[in-house]
């Protein structure tokens, strides 16, 4: 018996012994890590399926207990060739370094061309790739409206029905969000190599980014120079213009990138307003019906320039700048009001005329120091970043008042003058090594903000100006940010795991002088990461996800002061605003690399919105700044792409969603509401091959929104289709491009607040359709190749 227990024993242990670990890395054809390349094992005898991974962040992978025997790798990547890999196995393996070579799509005879659209799925986002697409025409706003579950709105950018914080670079830019339109419409869409979306951002982002939407740049990749300019003229009811000029160099220690854009604009918007107000037994009072006229007169220079020196072959030097200057933008205003009475009847109108003369400047700098120090994927980087943002606003506002009869009744007029500053300083360093075999990244920030905002209010009173000192005001907020973070990463068999957390100490500090205020505040946050991915073959792929954020208030929603359309419409900001805490979830199934579900579920606790309330009393409206009580979401999604011909590459994205927003009514009685929504949000994109030598391209977009809950407002639905064509000549040293956006004119909608006692609603009219025409020179060794930079900072964003 003795003997039979001693045979069992040495049995198992030998069986045991014959299991083996198989690992790898995979990189590109430049040497750098792919992550999230999809990488099978399957038997050689009959491609019997084994196990499945995926690479880590280092692109490495691994198999553990690996019977011996003869099997074959496969490893897949969107917008790659397949790799098939032989692997012997009679002990533990590593088969080093393999490469993935781009699928090509050039003609023998071309070198460069236009390219499709492709699509990249990682566990944590969707990468969209239009370096030389026909989308690359335009500016790099263009190109988000098409890119894949992304909503452009006036208000906003927004995925999944969440504000998002756009990064170029990975930079943070910390400008208000009309801002970050007008700064990405100035930007060349022709340097733009890919945009992605990141919908579960890992720890070593700070935490109040939710979601990302990273738009990457190129750089030269091979040594010498090259360069191109770029005009383009823009027609819709005003006619627009822009020019730029981008260079790129390299050698052996040095890479440098510099783009220069120039915009002069001329735009028109029209908003249709109505206001039904009550009386306190909720009759009817009044209705009043506004039409209002900007027209916008802007130039923008925008500068971006990166530079990279090679210390040695382990560390690299880099200087960066983002620099946008609006030296004069004048808002010319025109606003007819109506007031009827319950029967329709025009009692009284009044119009205001007012003009806003905007003087603007926002440059940041960025020095990072990065320093590898084996082959294994340890590293260390340092960055320090500084951000200005200076802006000034003089405001003249005239209003008269009139009977139906057009006999005067009284006049209005103000004057207000108003600056804001802010300075934010940030250093980051980041360590990235092996622990256990696996990656490990850990790293710490600090961030300092100081923001100075004053506004002076001058009354017209017979024609001379007198202060008022209870609408000026100066306030002052500092805010110190602490933060460290660890994650990793771990494969294994047909698991991926990612998780991480990062603790944040926050100290904020905000002095208002007219209201002899100071607002103190300090906590500590701590925000949780988690993705994890199972394939169980390479058919199927299912990742669950979690994440914890933070929402902090842009620095002007926290000032007190009160901008004014008229003196029965303005803004207020609150300095008691307090961040809030968002918790998203997320479940995805991908099922043969192409179709895609997804759901989601995300709640926000005193998320920080603005408000409009109308004050039937007085006959005003107001928008606050306020943490509204809860806001909550979920859908479910579907994306699929497929080429249906080698000419036509098809994309489709569908969200099904449901929205609320719960809050106080502050002018009905603080009775608590809901405002909600359900429905679809829809994305086709068409790109089409038209001519055999690739040098002609046409993309064709339809976008559809049923409605959707924002603030305490609903919107109606819109729909968007827009054309593109792109056309290469001279062996590809120029190129023209033309865009028809919303060819049917049907992008804008209405906005309407409808609960107890507030009706209220407006209708705004932008030029969405327009026609651009492109033109593009490249000079230089315009074919070289090019690759993505990656810096990132946190607090630009909140800039408003």
């Amino acid at each position: 018996m003795d003997k039979v227990f001693i045979f069992i024993f040495f049995l198992a242990t030998s069986l045991h012994a014959q299991q083996f670990t198989v690992s790898g890395k995979i990189v590109d054809v430049e040497k750098n890590s792919l992550s999230y390349v999809t990488v099978v094992l399957l038997k050689a005898s009959d491609s019997t399926f084994v196990s499945g991974t995926s690479t880590g962040v280092d692109g490495q992978f691994v198999f553990n207990t690996i019977s011996q025997g003869a099997f074959v790798l496969k490893a897949s990547f969107i917008g790659f060739e397949d790799l098939f890999i032989p692997a012997e196995v009679n002990s533990d393996l590593d088969l080093g370094d393999f490469i993935l070579h781009e699928i090509p799509e050039d003609l023998v005879e071309v070198n460069i061309h236009s390219k499709k659209p492709t699509i990249q799925r990682e566990i944590d986002r969707l990468i969209f790739n239009v370096e030389n697409t026909s989308l690359s025409n335009g500016s790099s706003m263009d190109i988000l409206k098409r890119t894949p579950s992304v909503i452009v709105q006036q208000n906003g950018i927004t995925v999944q029905n969440q504000s998002a914080t756009v990064y170029i670079n990975d930079r943070k830019v910390n400008i208000s969000p009309s801002e970050i339109q007008s700064l990405l419409e100035g930007f060349a869409g022709s340097n733009v190599k890919s945009v992605e979306v990141i919908t579960n951002p890992g720890a070593r982002y700070d935490a109040d980014s939710g979601i990302i939407i990273n738009i990457v740049t190129s750089r030269a990749l091979t040594p010498g120079y090259k360069g191109s300019v770029s005009g383009g003229f823009e027609q819709a009811i005003f006619p627009k213009y822009s020019a730029g000029t981008s260079h790129y160099f390299k050698n052996e220690k040095l890479n440098l990138f510099l783009n220069y854009n120039f915009r002069k604009r001329k735009e028109h918007k029209n908003d249709l307003s109505e206001i039904t107000f009550f009386e306190p037994d909720n009759t009817i009072n009044s209705f009043w019906e506004t039409d209002f006229q900007r027209i916008t007169r802007s130039e923008t220079h925008a500068i971006n320039a990166i530079i990279d020196y090679s210390l040695s072959d382990k560390t690299i030097l880099n200087l960066s700048s983002l620099i946008s200057l609006n030296p004069k933008t004048t808002y010319s205003n025109n606003e007819l009001a109506e007031i009827f009475n319950p029967q329709m009847q025009l009692d009284s109108l009044f119009t205001t005329k007012s003009g806003l003369d905007s003087n603007k400047n926002n440059l940041a700098f960025d020095f990072g120091v990065n320093h590898k120090f084996n082959t294994k994927g340890t590293s260390l980087k340092f960055n320090a970043h500084y951000t200005n943002f200076d802006q000034s606003r003089l405001q003249d506002v005239n209003t008269n008042y009139f009977l139906p009869d057009q006999t005067f009744l009284r006049n209005n007029s103000f004057l207000t003058d108003a600056n804001q500053d802010i300075n934010i300083y940030v250093g980051q360093l980041d360590f990235t090594t092996q622990l256990f075999k696996m990656p490990v990244e850990l790293g710490a920030k600090v961030s300092s903000i100081n923001s100075e905002n004053g506004i002076v209010f001058f009354d017209n009173i017979n024609g001379s100006q007198q202060f008022n000192p209870l609408l000026s005001d100066n306030f002052k907020y500092e805010e110190n940010v602490f933060a460290g973070y660890f994650s990793f990463s771990k494969n294994w068999e047909k698991w991926q795991v990612r998780a991480g957390i990062r603790g944040e100490y926050t100290e904020t500090t905000g002095n208002s002088v007219t209201l002899v205020q100071e607002t103190e505040t300090n906590y500590m946050d701590w925000f949780p990461n988690l993705s994890l991915n199972f394939i169980p073959n390479q058919n199927h792929d299912f990742t669950l996800a979690y994440k914890r954020s933070i929402e902090r208030p842009n620095y002007s929603l926290l000032n007190p002061f009160s901008y004014f359309i008229n003196e029965n419409n303005f803004t207020t900001g609150d300095p008691d605003l307090q961040p809030a805490i968002q918790d998203r979830y997320s479940l995805q199934y991908v099922a043969e690399n192409k179709y895609t579900f997804e759901f989601y579920y995300r709640t926000t606790q005193g998320a920080v919105d603005v408000l409009s309330f109308q004050n039937n009393e007085n006959r005003f409206l107001r928008s606050v700044s306020t943490n509204i009580e809860d806001k909550q979401g979920y859908g479910f999604e579907f994306r699929y792409y497929t080429y249906i011909k080698d000419w036509w590459f098809f994309y489709n994205y569908n969200s099904l969603f449901y929205e609320e927003n719960s809050f106080f009514a502050i002018e009905s009685n603080n009775e608590f509401v809901t405002v909600s929504s359900s429905g679809i949000f829809t994305q086709f994109l068409n790109s089409f091959t038209i001519s055999k030598d690739k040098t002609l391209k046409a993309d064709l977009t339809l976008v559809h929104l049923s409605g959707l809950a924002t603030g305490n407002y609903l919107m109606d639905d819109f729909t968007t289709v827009s054309i593109s064509a792109r056309k290469t000549f001279w062996n590809n040293r120029a190129e023209f491009t033309l865009t028809v956006n919303d060819i049917f004119d049907t992008t804008d909608r209405k906005l309407e607040s409808n609960f107890l006692n507030q009706r209220n609603s407006y209708f705004a009219k932008t030029e969405s359709r327009y026609l651009l025409l492109g033109f593009i020179y490249n000079f230089g060794n315009f074919r070289l190749k090019e690759n993505a930079n990656q810096i990132r900072n946190e607090e630009r964003n909140r800039i408003d």
